[in-house]
């Protein structure tokens, strides 16, 4: 670890309680539709570096489903839009980016997806009347986005509508077992924990990102160790409130001295 630089960030990016991790069931390792083609997705990120760092994720979930990632927005037979719902420019450009998908949805079957705090805070609104949107998954609601996906691709081919959600906040998820997919590069992000429990008066983070829990402290170190090992000079921890992070006898100052 000593070739890594290690930079300290808190971004400024709500159901049922999910199951502990325990709990879950493994998501299945082919979840493309069953008819031998690779379903293409394209993913749109919006927002604060948690965004940055939950796009890795669904990429991962994606990939081992079976699905193909391109940065072919015209291709593609999804398209996925990860959202912010504290930064009004960037929940602005989603609307924008809805907007030119319309013309893109009526001249083929294809599946429009919104992920994120956007889903979480303003899912009515996403779903309600003629929106183009067929899939919606918070933050804490990954692990079902494959099935949702392709749950959409399914109906779509059978000339049928069928939105698929996923919003419930858990008060367990964060994502340990899973391995982010990244782009090559020299800065990597590792979000240390997910959620606040701090409810400012004028932050929505509670709301949409959940109560606040803290990642094992060796499922951190193992994917510090894995991105100094392909080459990455800087790690960057994340989370809403870093210095508040407690992992039973490990507090930040310990866990940032074993990533360092």
């Amino acid at each position: 670890m000593k070739s890594s630089e290690l930079v300290l960030i808190d971004p400024s990016s709500s159901g049922h309680q999910a199951l502990p991790p325990s709990s879950v069931s493994p998501i299945p390792t082919a979840l493309a539709p069953g008819n031998g083609r690779s379903y293409r997705v394209h993913i749109e990120t919006f927002g604060c570096q948690m965004n940055e760092y939950d796009t890795e994720l669904v990429r991962s979930l994606l990939t081992t489903s079976g699905f193909t990632l391109t940065h072919d927005k015209e291709t593609a037979d999804v398209v996925l839009l990860n959202t912010c719902a504290i930064r009004e420019n960037a929940h602005t450009k989603v609307y924008g980016h809805l907007a030119r998908l319309h013309p893109l949805k009526r001249r083929r079957n294809l599946v429009v997806g919104v992920l994120g705090c956007m889903a979480q805070n303003l899912k009515q609104d996403l779903i309600e009347g003629k929106s183009i949107v067929d899939v919606l998954v918070g933050p804490d609601g990954y692990r079902r986005l494959p099935a949702l996906i392709t749950q959409a691709i399914e109906s779509q081919e059978q000339g049928l509508t069928r939105k698929g959600l996923s919003v419930d906040l858990s008060e367990y998820e964060t994502y340990d077992d899973i391995l982010p997919q990244r782009l090559d590069g020299l800065n990597g992000w590792i979000a240390i924990m997910r959620g606040c429990d701090n409810f400012c008066t004028f932050c929505v983070v509670p709301y949409t990102r959940g109560r606040e829990r803290s990642r094992d402290p060796q499922g951190i170190i193992r994917e510090a160790e894995h991105l100094a090992a392909h080459g990455y000079k800087q790690i960057t921890l994340l989370g809403q409130n870093v210095n508040s992070y407690r992992a039973e006898n490990w507090d930040f100052a310990r866990l940032i001295t074993a990533v360092g």
